[in-house]
């Protein structure tokens, strides 16, 4: 595991997934999770591990990202580096002229480590016709999300064409 502020650090966690059968009328399945590392906490102690039960395969993924966060955050990640740069637009599309009206908008926003993350709290998202700015930021749907990369994506509103004869 490393801090995506502190390159210079990676902690090593052992994960052990075991599976019983208990006997009894029904013969029981259960799993069973342990989680630990021998690397210190912040004030020097192990840390020990982390061990939980009846878990479901269906949810096993958030089990381990919860039990490894819990871990994590007994550990002294210090010293951090600054996050000096700021996200930027990695790709969009569609691009270049002639674009249809009907298109959809796609982007990509990246940060590059070490960094603190993409915090879309602020950001705005400005489309431009040639003749006018439209603010389309509240209506830019989260396609994928990552700590340090994230997809957007906005679909134009339902269009009615009309002809005249």
């Amino acid at each position: 595991m490393k801090h995506t502020l502190n390159p210079n650090l990676s902690v090593m966690f052992n994960i052990t997934l075991r599976y019983f059968v208990i006997k009894g009328e029904k013969g029981e399945h259960m799993w069973s999770l342990e989680i630990g590392s021998v690397h210190p906490d912040a004030n020097g102690n192990p840390i020990g591990g982390k061990k939980i039960h009846n878990i479901a395969a269906k949810n096993l993924d958030e089990v381990i990202e919860t039990a490894l966060a819990d871990l994590c955050a007994l550990i002294s990640w210090y010293p951090l580096v600054s996050d000096k740069e700021a996200p930027f637009v990695d790709n969009f599309s569609p691009a270049g002229n002639d674009i249809s009206i009907s298109s959809d908008v796609r982007i990509v926003i990246k940060d590059l480590l070490p960094s603190a993350g993409i915090d879309l709290s602020n950001m705005k998202v400005i489309l431009n016709n040639s003749v006018q700015d439209f603010n389309i930021t509240n209506e830019m749907e989260l396609v994928d999300f990552y700590y340090s990369e994230c997809t957007l994506k906005w679909v134009t509103p339902l269009r009615v064409y009309s002809t005249y004869d």
